[in-house]
């Protein structure tokens, strides 16, 4: 009878735990999540999954990382599987893949933030994924190269490496949407 009661307090310690991760992280994990699947039901599907699966591995964190990289690894897993499922490879080929509209407030004075936002976005995905990836995390989720090195499991030589191509290939592109060219 102790026993059962002393795993009803761990559930619960888990419980908060998990609702603690989710809302620090469910924002910024789903923008993560986005930028692989670009869009936005599905990335919030997977951050969901990507939260059952640490609530299930909670046990088995390590603290070898911090759980903020722990949960990056995790979303980012499961967005290349989802990439990789016949599921996805079927949206693709019957062009069913649409980017969802956000519904935001007021948004006659947010346009213009808008419109950027979107060019910027457009932009971004013109890169190849391992340099997106990293300007994602570095500005958008403020991760640290060590963070950034800890989630996709290389040096940290190499993600400052990706950082300064991603921003040598943006540099020019920004430049062109800048000037209005196409």
């Amino acid at each position: 009878m102790n026993a059962g009661k002393l795993k009803e307090t761990h559930s619960l310690d888990q419980e908060e735990v998990l609702h603690e991760l989710m809302d620090q992280y469910a924002d910024e994990l789903s923008y993560l999540a986005y930028s692989y699947v670009k869009n936005i039901e599905t990335a919030k599907d997977l951050v969901q999954n990507t939260f059952v699966s640490a609530y299930t591995h909670l046990d088995s964190f390590e603290g070898n990382s911090n759980m903020k990289t722990w949960l990056y690894r995790i979303t980012i897993n499961k967005c290349k599987d989802y990439l990789k499922s016949s599921a996805y490879k079927r949206l693709v080929l019957t062009g069913a893949v649409k980017e969802n509209a956000d519904t935001g407030a007021n948004p006659a004075q947010r346009f213009e933030q808008k419109e950027q936002a979107t060019a910027i976005r457009q932009i971004l995905e013109k890169l190849p994924v391992k340099y997106r990836e990293v300007i994602i995390m570095m500005y958008y989720q403020d991760l640290t190269t060590k963070e950034i090195a800890e989630v996709l499991k290389i040096p940290e030589a190499s993600v400052r490496t990706r950082l300064r191509r991603a921003k040598d290939k943006l540099t020019p592109l920004l430049q062109k949407e800048a000037l209005g060219y196409e």
